[in-house]
């Protein structure tokens, strides 16, 4: 039998060719290249969470706006508030004084956590002066202090 020699037609690598970020392998955290650092490695860092609907998920109504609650309930049973919570669009109804979870927001922001009201999203619904809790923002404040946090909730 005779052996053929393969030949690749792709230039072979080597060590110096090669322009991928160098990492190190450890038996902690995993170690992130410089460029990838967007995240931040300790998963213990304060969360912002950013809902822009006053229920979670695509079904039912009802169901959504109860799926919403419970969320912001066992949220608010962590030992460990969010940092911010940020609310737009039809979510801005969670911080009127009718709301079904408005004591859950009081309660978290009782725990430190800054709850942040779009001020378009209540001039849209006609929801101006009507906030019970929080701080309305511009939409650029709001994506400035998205830009500035750790991690980001965003439940659908």
């Amino acid at each position: 039998m005779k052996e053929k020699k393969i030949h690749s037609r792709l230039p072979q690598s080597t060590p110096e060719s090669t322009h991928l970020p160098k990492t190190t392998v450890t038996a902690g955290p995993i170690k992130l290249p410089e460029p990838l650092k967007i995240f931040s490695e300790n998963p213990a860092d304060p969360v912002t969470i950013v809902f822009g609907s006053d229920r979670l998920g695509e079904g039912a109504p009802d169901l959504g706006r109860e799926l919403i609650k419970s969320f912001l309930l066992a949220l608010d049973d962590l030992p460990k508030p969010p940092e911010a919570v940020i609310l737009y669009n039809s979510a801005v109804k969670l911080a009127l004084a009718d709301s079904p979870v408005l004591g859950v927001f009081k309660s978290l922001q009782h725990k430190g956590t800054e709850i942040l009201i779009c001020q378009t999203s209540l001039h849209t619904y006609n929801f101006e002066g009507q906030a019970a809790i929080g701080e309305i923002r511009t939409m650029n404040l709001l994506v400035e202090r998205m830009m500035r946090a750790h991690h980001i909730l965003w439940p659908k």
